[in-house]
């Protein structure tokens, strides 16, 4: 089975919906009781739930002010989360810099049909 592919968005892009999403950001709060934690992008901040016990159980691995990437579903208080992940040199405004570039590329072309997916999400 072939998992769809994540759309890169800011967090205050994120809408409730049915769509998957990549969000990168900085690590605010972790909360493993409630099985939650609150990423920041540089211009806003999104709750992450995790219903994945493996993600839970690693949780203890993360710090706030640890760079982190998310994969996940829209919800109605922010994403379900499937990945949570370390990275390392994120930069905020140049994140968002990159990703006004692809929106206004796909708008120009018709689109995100006509993005190369093989390119899809390599920020």
């Amino acid at each position: 089975m072939t998992r769809v592919p994540a759309k890169s968005k800011m967090a205050s892009e994120i809408v409730p919906g049915n769509e998957r999403v990549k969000v990168l950001g900085t690590l605010v709060s972790i909360a493993k009781d409630k099985k939650k934690v609150v990423v920041d992008d540089g211009g806003a901040s999104v709750e992450i739930q995790l219903n994945s016990l493996d993600l839970v159980d690693k949780l203890s691995q993360y710090r706030p002010g640890d760079q982190v990437m998310v994969i996940g579903w829209t919800s109605k208080t922010g994403i379900d989360g499937e990945i949570l992940r370390k990275i390392s040199g994120f930069d905020p405004s140049r994140y968002k810099q990159v990703l006004e570039v692809w929106k206004n590329a796909r708008s120009e072309d018709g689109g995100p049909e006509t993005a190369s997916r093989s390119s899809e999400g390599r920020l």
